[in-house]
């Protein structure tokens, strides 16, 4: 079985009516049931759990809610693809300013509620990410990643998905085999996922997406091949791994019970 999050549009469901079509059990979760019910259709057998990524409480309801449905069974892998793209970053009840949170914050998280079914199954985590790469000195920085961030809500999202590359390559450390963990960036896909950015910008992507849509990837080998090429803790773009895990950048971010939360 299989939780994708960000199931309602994008790559999330993508990756969801393929896992489906293959044959696997799909837990689909996001913001928006209306969103979800039509994923459902392409998606025969799954279940569906609404979950808003930018408030805790509703994470671990949603971990909850993922073992409940797994009875006891191993958990097969965890797409996160829920994300938020805004010019701005409005902050959230629990401190943290909202990109970030939805972003990197739950997601990781959420994996580790989960992380001894996931391991119970030798279980494959592949983490959305944006391009990171291609802005020089993009760093996550934690210390400003708590309260209101007005007017960086698109270098959240960037330093958000370097995060992710990030987790990715702790995660591979963290479970030593007995799991991977990815980070991929699909290219340009039709999502809901700039509806918070102004509108020049927002009209471009939607100008763009008829062009580059049907040329991204959706990463179903990292989810389908077993013997997918990219090697854990690695980002990966298509099919081909960007660079090697780093030597640095193994130590788990504490996010929660940080001065933040």
């Amino acid at each position: 079985m299989w939780l994708v999050t960000g199931a309602g549009s994008g790559v999330g469901r993508a990756l969801a009516v393929a896992l489906a079509s293959s044959g696997a059990e799909v837990i689909l979760t996001s913001r928006s049931l209306l969103r979800l019910e039509e994923t459902s259709r392409w998606c025969q057998g799954s279940r569906m759990l609404p979950a808003d990524l930018a408030d805790a409480a509703s994470v671990t309801a949603l971990a909850a809610g993922v073992v409940r449905i797994l009875a006891g069974r191993p958990l097969a892998g965890i797409v996160h693809a829920a994300g938020v793209a805004a010019w701005t970053s409005p902050s959230t009840p629990s401190g943290w300013s909202l990109v970030p949170l939805v972003n990197a914050i739950s997601p990781w998280n959420l994996t580790l509620d989960l992380e001894e079914s996931l391991l119970a199954a030798s279980g494959r985590v592949l983490f959305v990410a944006g391009a990171p790469f291609t802005l020089k000195g993009v760093q996550p920085d934690l210390a400003r990643w708590s309260g209101e961030q007005k007017g960086r809500g698109l270098a959240l999202a960037l330093e958000a998905a370097e995060a992710k590359v990030s987790m990715a390559r702790v995660l591979h450390h963290r479970w030593a085999g007995r799991a991977s963990a990815f980070a991929f960036h699909p290219g340009f896909v039709r999502s809901h996922l700039a509806e918070g950015l102004p509108f020049p910008l927002n009209f471009l992507g939607w100008l763009a997406q008829p062009f580059l849509s049907p040329r991204c990837s959706t990463g179903e080998f990292l989810t389908l091949d077993p013997k997918a090429t990219a090697l854990s803790g690695q980002f990966v773009s298509g099919r081909r791994a960007v660079g090697v895990p780093r030597d640095g950048g193994t130590e788990e971010p504490n996010f929660r019970g940080s001065p933040w939360t």
